[in-house]
């Protein structure tokens, strides 16, 4: 501020600004800064996306294709930890679709707002059963089962103590394989869902199966050993006797 009647050289002078322009000047540059961490965040978001099978179990080794907002695309296959991450994701929107999973094709597509870490459920992905029985209904443990999608075997296992197989598929028609013994069953079958062989196997014998008629026939040809056992024995004896008889009988 200049003092009042001061005499001051004759010169051009410039003003300098009043202090609430001065603050104004410095507010404004400010608020954008303010407004710009504010809407960084919710303009670029961070997800986490897992996605899992209808029963929960996480889609490992599922070819997945990401799609931003802004035109990125990544395509890519679940690592075996599950999740993945997408960075700078406009909006928070993101389309996710699932191409395949075990080779079989999906193709479920979803739009989603990621706000914070989610899950995405695919329908139509869940538990198959494979029961593998024999001629009396019962479970044939260890039986071998596999299965197919295309003429392309999807994947294969042992079947419980119970004679079940259970996996996680996605919905398409398979030919399952059951095998036991050296006895083949198979079926074109919908799954998920259930489906059952039945094998000829009527019983477990020394760990060989054996069909109703071969132990019908195991049966007689155990009851005739049995019986060929006795006339044996029953002959010796008599023999016995008569040896015996022979050697006390008094000469003559």
């Amino acid at each position: 501020p200049l003092a009042i009647g001061k005499t001051l050289p004759r010169v051009t002078y410039k003003r300098w600004p009043a202090l609430e322009e001065r603050v104004l000047v410095v507010a404004r540059p400010l608020q954008a800064l303010l407004l710009v961490a504010l809407l960084v965040p919710l303009a670029l978001a961070q997800p986490t996306v897992r996605i899992r099978a209808e029963n929960g179990e996480p889609l490992v080794g599922a070819l997945i294709r990401v799609t931003t907002l802004d035109g990125r695309t990544a395509e890519f296959e679940l690592s075996p930890g599950a999740p993945f991450t997408v960075k700078d994701v406009v909006l928070g929107r993101l389309t996710v679709e699932v191409v395949s999973w075990k080779g079989v094709p999906i193709g479920y597509k979803r739009t989603v707002e990621v706000r914070e870490d989610m899950t995405i459920l695919v329908p139509g992905v869940n538990t198959a059963t494979v029961k593998v029985v024999g001629s009396r209904g019962q479970g044939l443990p260890g039986a071998r089962v596999e299965i197919y999608h295309g003429g392309t075997l999807v994947e294969s296992g042992a079947a419980d103590e119970s004679g079940v197989y259970r996996t996680t598929l996605p919905t398409a028609t398979y030919r399952v394989v059951a095998e036991y013994g050296g006895r083949r069953a198979e079926a074109q079958a919908q799954l998920p869902g259930e489906v059952t062989l039945s094998l000829d196997v009527f019983a477990t014998v020394a760990g060989v199966p054996l069909s109703p008629s071969e132990v019908l026939g195991a049966v007689a040809l155990a009851a005739l050993l049995a019986l060929a056992v006795f006339i044996a024995a029953y002959e010796y004896s008599a023999w016995r006797r008569r040896r015996v008889a022979k050697v006390v009988a008094p000469p003559a």
